[in-house]
């Protein structure tokens, strides 16, 4: 992601986004030229309680804010739970990264134990190929199925749930 530059490819399909080197590192790939998608959960719901969208639709916004794409994934009840990132940089191999970390402060820095996998290879590998095509899936949705949303369906620009955010995101006082 930090050497992302003009041509290369991001896309991201993450439960939880909120750790603010990841955040920062996507606006400034974008930045370079790198095109980003980003497909998120609302946050709208976790094991049949009603979630507020903390944290990914503040951060959302502001990824929506530097020009990158973000659409949520469409759900019903159930959590858009995907931890997935592909880099497909122009002139380079491509790196497939799955797992079950969530992109966020606990996740990363060593407050939870996850364990996540990365692929480095030639992007006609199989593997690489095929989260491709679940992104393109995803991001695209098909005739009749609906897998995601605009960003608009779920922005939310309050500036006191965005320092809501943050301050749980700096103090690890949150679930995410």
């Amino acid at each position: 992601m930090n050497q992302s530059s003009e041509g290369d490819r991001i896309d991201l399909a993450m439960f939880y986004l909120s750790h603010r080197d990841i955040v920062k590192a996507l606006i400034q790939a974008h930045k370079r030229g790198a095109t980003l998608r980003i497909l998120l959960d609302p946050n709208e719901d976790a094991f049949g309680r009603k979630k507020n969208g903390i944290p990914n639709r503040q951060v959302a916004s502001e990824l929506n804010q530097a020009g990158i794409a973000v659409r949520w994934c469409d759900t019903h009840g159930e959590q858009c739970h995907s931890k997935l990132m592909l880099t497909r940089p122009i002139n380079d191999s491509a790196e497939l990264l799955l797992g079950s970390a969530n992109f966020t402060r606990r996740n990363l820095d060593d407050l939870n134990l996850e364990t996540n996998v990365v692929l480095v290879g030639d992007p006609s590998l199989s593997a690489v190929v095929d989260a491709a095509a679940f992104f393109d899936l995803y991001w695209r949705n098909a005739p009749n199925q609906y897998f995601s949303r605009p960003y608009e369906y779920y922005a939310d620009e309050s500036r006191l749930r965005y320092w809501r955010y943050r301050l749980m995101e700096a103090t690890g006082l949150s679930t995410f």
